[in-house]
């Protein structure tokens, strides 16, 4: 059994995104926001984490990340891998892009919404298999 934080400013998608995670056997937390996120990340020391790129701003997501991976503060926490997800794709039709000099604000894999059970699962497991 995982730990997982879910940091999703949508509260459907959490919710369902959790009970998928919870039957799969994992202990799921959440936060609404990145500030609320990367404080849970200290409180609950998470095995993965599962962000959402857009929430308060359009790259907030990106700058949680950025954080995690490039400031003293959480250097405990940054090899968590962290799940990458967005509906930008189904609106816009394409990801965002990043620079190859924005490494830290990468995540380690990406899930487009709106995703079914097994995409997600099957993502959580081989994050966590390293």
């Amino acid at each position: 059994m995982a730990k997982v934080l879910i940091i999703d400013d949508d509260a459907d998608y959490t919710l369902a995104t959790k009970a998928i995670l919870q039957a799969a056997g994992h202990q799921v937390s959440t936060a609404a926001d990145g500030k609320q996120g990367l404080e849970a990340v200290k409180a609950q020391d998470p095995d993965l984490i599962i962000l959402d790129i857009m929430m308060d701003s359009i790259y907030e997501g990106y700058s949680v990340t950025t954080t995690l991976r490039g400031t003293p503060e959480y250097m405990d926490y940054r090899d968590v891998p962290v799940l990458m997800c967005s509906a930008v794709k189904t609106i816009a039709g394409e990801r965002f892009t990043l620079p190859p000099e924005a490494e830290l604000a990468q995540g380690d894999d990406y899930l487009d919404k709106p995703f079914t059970a097994e995409v997600l699962l099957a993502k959580v497991e081989k994050l966590l298999a390293g």
